[in-house]
This record gives C-alpha cells, structure tokens and sequence, in this order.
C-alpha cells in the first residue's frame, strides 16, 4: 500500500481517451482483488506458522483429504478469475474492434529514429503507397498517380488530434518493429513492416486541460517508439 500510495501518483496522470479510462478501471479492479486476497492469505499464513510450529509435545494430525476444502478453494477463485477474464475480453474487444466510419483516418510512419503522420484529406482515404517508391522527396512512398492521396497532409515531429472526435490510426514502419505508443492515451500498437496495423482512440482531454490538471504549462501528449 506505501508503495503504491507514495509512487503511483508519479506515474501516468489520469486517462485522456475513453479507452485509456477503461484500462484504468479494470487495472485498479484487479489491483483491489489481489488487495482482498493477499492481505488475509498472510494475515493466515503467519497465524498458521506461529500455531503450528514444531514442539516437543504436539504431533501433527495425518489429514490428507477434505472434499469440501477442495471445492471452496477451486470454486471461489475459479469465479474471481472468469469475473477478471470476462472484464478483460470486452474491454479488449471494445479497444481492437474496427473504428466508425467517420473517424478521422491519420497514417503513423515509423523510422529510426522519426514519425511521420499523414492524414488523410477530405476524402477520409489515404493514398496508397509502396516502399518501392520510397526516395528522399518521396519518404513515404506515396503513389503518385492515386488521387485518392492528392489531398493528404504530410506533417513531422508534431500532429494535431481533436477532443471528442474518434481517430483511426494506420501503422507503418520501413525498418525494423517500431512501437506507437501514446501513454498518456494508454494505447499502443507495434508497427511492422510490410504491413499495416491500426488503433484508435478518442480523446477526453485538451492539452491546455491536462496541464492545468497537472498545473504543468509545458506539458505536451507525447509519441514514443517503446522498442529497446
């Protein structure tokens, strides 16, 4: 309890997605369990230790079965772990199933060592791109001849993402697996190479929100590559 009383405040400020919220209530649900078990279990453990310990004049009790025993200790924690489970799989489920239609689509390029965001224009459609296209102009690799692309806005270093509006993040890589990882939103999602994953997310909290919450003028939500 003093551990995580005195550091867990250090940590992550609280959830700035909807998702992240989620992720935070079932973490705090499961920390709450392992409260309620371990505390009696040694409060037991040590009870049993100090009345039991070997003494002249007390033999043990030969006692190698007790059905009941055996089904109290198979059956409550059989149910507190489908409980836990159960909770997981929705919230999984609910983090990984695809994104609305009318999400805001945004392409996460991953390199050593940068990010590359492009979104994707009016027509909420990424161009396509090919590595094979890959040059110094072109560090995407966007198809030119793809229309569909004409309108999307290449930025680095910094993107824009609104409040209450769903993004549906695209991840590629050119090297080698990256990781998007966005604490602040609890998401994270590796990129690799050859292929195409997505995440996403909607946004609770502004920057100017979270650091008056953090009394904290220069915080900034951050992306990170969270690979060694």
């Amino acid at each position: 309890y003093w551990n995580m009383s005195s550091f867990v405040p250090l940590m992550l400020p609280v959830a700035a997605s909807e998702h992240g919220a989620t992720l935070d209530w079932l973490f705090n649900f499961n920390i709450i369990i392992l409260y309620i078990v371990f505390i009696p279990t040694h409060i037991v453990l040590f009870y049993f230790a100090y009345k039991y310990y070997g003494r002249d004049n007390h033999r043990a009790t030969y006692y190698p079965h007790n059905n009941k025993l055996e089904m109290i200790w198979t059956i409550i924690p059989a149910i507190v772990l489908a409980v836990i489970i159960i909770f997981g799989i929705k919230t999984w489920a609910k983090i990984t199933a695809p994104a609305s239609k009318d999400a805001i689509v945004i392409q996460l390029y991953a390199k050593q060592f940068d990010w590359t965001a492009r979104y994707a224009g009016k027509d909420s459609t990424l161009g396509a791109s090919n590595y094979k296209l890959i040059t110094g102009e072109n560090p995407l690799g966007m198809d030119i001849t793809d229309q569909k692309g004409d309108d999307d806005i290449i930025v680095r270093n910094e993107f824009h993402i609104p409040k209450g509006k769903e993004v549906e993040f695209k991840l590629n890589a050119r090297d080698v697996i990256h990781s998007a990882f966005m604490p602040h939103f609890r998401q994270q999602m590796n990129c690799v190479p050859g292929m195409t994953t997505m995440m996403h997310l909607t946004a609770t909290i502004t920057t100017a929100e979270m650091r008056e919450k953090l009394n904290n003028p220069k915080f900034d939500y951050v992306l990170i590559c969270n690979k060694i």
